[in-house]
């Protein structure tokens, strides 16, 4: 079957009429309770406790556990300056690692020992 081009420019007209779709990304109990940090952190100051606020939250809809809750709230805190800057400077550590052969000083349990030859001496 063929088509006219006037028949085309129909379709391609309707079609330019469709209503917009809205696109509903799901959203992680983690991701949600990072977007509610903040408002859970004004229901703590004013007296709150986490258990409180996992309930409401369980209450509203969102299965969460006390537990749950306090973990992502800490993985959702902004890192500091001082966090940052202590990242940046292990990952650009320099220093051999203790148990380096290159190195003889070893490191147990933070105490420091230097490795020696066996000595005949008993």
């Amino acid at each position: 079957m063929s088509y006219t081009a006037e028949y085309i420019a129909i379709i391609a007209n309707k079609l330019q009429q469709l209503p917009e779709v809205s696109v509903s990304r799901k959203i992680s109990k983690q991701e949600a309770v990072k977007i509610l940090k903040d408002e859970i952190q004004l229901l703590q100051k004013r007296g709150y406790t986490l258990e409180s606020i996992a309930d409401s939250l369980r209450g509203n809809g969102l299965d969460i556990t006390t537990p749950t809750l306090k973990s992502y709230l800490q993985r959702a805190k902004t890192p500091t300056k001082t966090t940052k800057k202590k990242n940046h400077a292990r990952a650009h550590d320099n220093t051999k690692p203790p148990n380096d052969p290159v190195n003889k000083e070893v490191n147990t349990n933070n105490t420091r020992f230097e490795v020696r030859e066996d000595t005949i001496d008993i």
